[in-house]
């Protein structure tokens, strides 16, 4: 190691100071590294924390004189997952990681809300390619013995200390995917909203805003929906070809005829098999000398497994080659040479994204045929809609090269946020234009049969008084009046908003106050930031624990008092399981204080 090199780690350790955990790369280091000192590394995490441990562990590799130590230890950055750091180092510039700094001040701010709202295991296989292997270990570990927030907790902790550059909208990517609040709230992109507390209060109408999201759950493989013998239609007969039903020749007909088509049909009814049915008729019909090449998206992984199956026993008697490519394999074969040797590809759509952007795989012309399983999601930053950007690119820009014709599978296209027929209207029709489909195929001549095969839940109204009383919600009114006061104290500008008055407790304007107040906070600035960080978290603590109050009330409405109360009281003890701060400590033993009254 040069003069020049130690110099240089001496100059940016406060860098590598915040990204690293040292006992990560300690195995890597163990022949550096005396036995007492990687001992004292260990305890030095465990008693101050990672920034400590990182502190001693450069402190022991500057005092190392034997030759080869400095790429040892760029080794083992790389090894153990830092390849951000290790790049940094190794070119000695951290341009990338200071830009990240920004972002893990809004994490930092938005920790209280991310703690509340995020469910680490929904989304940590999205975000697991920014964090370390041992980090991802951990956040499991720590959900299933401490619980949620505690597993919220780590994962906060391990982001702010990720050097990979992308990981902001990785982040948001998954929550967006996972259909999270805290999504709203996660603002990665540049510009700044000014949130107006006079828009938060209006003439006092409350309107209800619900957004669904969908996600099938894989077909049976019986995949017509035979009612007969298993003999007639078991996929493992690979020689006997199932008989469509008349509803399911019906969902297939405008995509026979050619026509880009989003086929729309209950979960149940054999949609994999009206698939089976349009690729047959797409590849059966090329002109001699040309052939079709399909592709298949599968959003799970299970459910790729399964298609890929039935796809591979469907074509096994037509003598078309089906392959498979997933996250799990992708890096151990050829992405550009599995699509050139076979005639369908079963995949997840990140595999295709990623080999367009490395250019892999030139253009979408490569293929003839397109589905999308459970393309409602073909919105926002998700694969789906990433690949149709390509496509339509690709068309608007007049580009001589055929582009394939495309299908999409969905028990629903869904409303989005719509509240009106006009704007559900308005949702499908941008659906539809993501996947530049020009039908949308429905079962309409045979109903009768579609409802003999799908089971239709019958649905029974009945009016039920509201109470007379209600111990509960005057209870917990109060413990709301009181957060309110607390939260009114920490700051006079935020204050504003507690001053509105069109936001009853337990409604959804009361939910759509707190987010307001949420967005309020993500954009408030102060000379002092230290400042600025300290009232932004307390608001946000305060706030927090006002929605689940307001989602208890809401919950006392139509269930009974102790389903709320249950609520309320899973909600704190994974406040306990988690460090939680002086302003949660206060919070929570007001809410003891009334815990007697189950």
């Amino acid at each position: 190691m040069t003069a020049e090199q130690r110099q240089n780690l001496q100059a940016f350790r406060d860098y590598i100071k915040k990204i690293l955990d040292p006992t990560y790369i300690l195995s890597y280091m163990s022949s550096w590294l005396r036995d007492d000192e990687v001992q004292c590394i260990q305890a030095e995490k465990n008693n101050k924390g990672p920034i400590e441990a990182a502190s001693l562990f450069l402190r022991y590799l500057l005092e190392l004189q034997t030759e080869g130590w400095f790429r040892a230890f760029l080794d083992a950055l790389y090894h153990a997952g830092y390849c951000g750091l290790y790049e940094a180092i190794e070119t000695w510039d951290f341009q990338k990681l200071e830009k990240l700094e920004e972002h893990r001040l809004l994490l930092r701010r938005l920790e209280p809300e991310f703690k509340a709202t995020v469910s680490p295991t929904d989304i940590l296989s999205e975000i697991s390619e920014c964090l370390i292997n041992q980090e991802c270990e951990e956040i499991r570990q720590i959900c299933f013995t401490k619980g949620r927030m505690a597993g919220a907790e780590k994962m906060v902790q391990c982001l702010l200390r990720s050097d990979k550059e992308n990981w902001p909208k990785v982040l948001q990517f998954a929550l967006e995917k996972d259909n999270s609040k805290f999504s709203e709230l996660w603002l990665v992109d540049k510009g700044v909203r000014r949130v107006d507390c006079k828009a938060v209060e209006d003439d006092g109408t409350e309107m209800a805003s619900i957004q669904i999201f969908i996600q099938e759950e894989p077909e049976c493989q019986n995949l017509s929906q035979n009612p007969g013998p298993p003999s007639e239609a078991s996929p493992n007969n690979s020689h006997s070809p199932l008989k469509p039903r008349n509803y399911q020749l019906e969902l297939a007909l405008p995509a026979k005829k050619g026509k880009n088509t989003v086929i729309c049909a209950p979960t149940g009814c054999g949609k994999t098999f009206v698939s089976l049915l349009i690729c047959e008729h797409h590849l059966k019909n090329f002109p001699h000398g040309q052939k079709g090449k399909v592709v298949f998206f599968a959003n799970q992984i299970p459910v790729y497994e399964q298609q890929a199956t039935v796809f591979s026993r469907y074509f096994e008697r037509f003598g078309y080659n089906v392959a498979g490519i997933s996250g799990a394999t992708a890096d151990n074969v050829s992405v550009q040479h599995i699509i050139e040797n076979n005639d369908i590809v079963i995949l997840t759509p990140q595999i295709l994204v990623n080999s367009l952007n490395n250019g892999a795989i030139p253009s979408l012309s490569v293929f003839t045929l397109m589905i999308f399983d459970e393309c409602h999601n073909t919105s926002k930053h998700h694969p789906y809609n990433q690949i149709m950007f390509r496509y339509l690119d690709h068309k608007l820009g007049g580009s001589p090269d055929p582009l394939p014709q495309v299908i999409g599978l969905t028990a629903s296209v869904g409303v989005g946020d719509a509240k009106t027929v006009e704007e559900a209207m308005l949702h499908i029709c941008k659906l539809c234009a993501a996947l530049d489909a020009s039908v949308i195929a429905t079962v309409r001549d045979n109903v009768e049969e579609l409802e003999q095969v799908v089971y239709k839940p019958q649905k029974i109204s009945r009016k039920v008084e509201s109470r007379a009383s209600n111990t509960f919600k005057c209870i917990i009114s109060q413990l709301m009046r009181e957060a309110e006061r607390l939260a009114k104290n920490v700051s006079e500008e935020l204050g504003k908003f507690f001053q509105i008055q069109n936001r009853e407790f337990g409604t959804q304007k009361y939910e759509q106050w707190i987010v307001a107040v949420h967005k309020a906070c993500t954009v408030f600035q102060m000379p002092d930031k230290d400042e600025e960080s300290r009232i932004c978290k307390a608001l946000f603590l305060y706030t927090s624990h006002l929605r689940k109050y307001n989602d208890a009330l809401i919950i006392s409405e139509d269930a009974q008092m102790k389903d709320a109360l249950n609520y309320l009281k899973a909600f704190f003890h994974d406040v306990r399981e988690a460090a939680f701060d002086e302003t949660e400590q206060d919070l929570t033993r007001r809410f003891e204080g009334f815990e007697e009254m189950d």
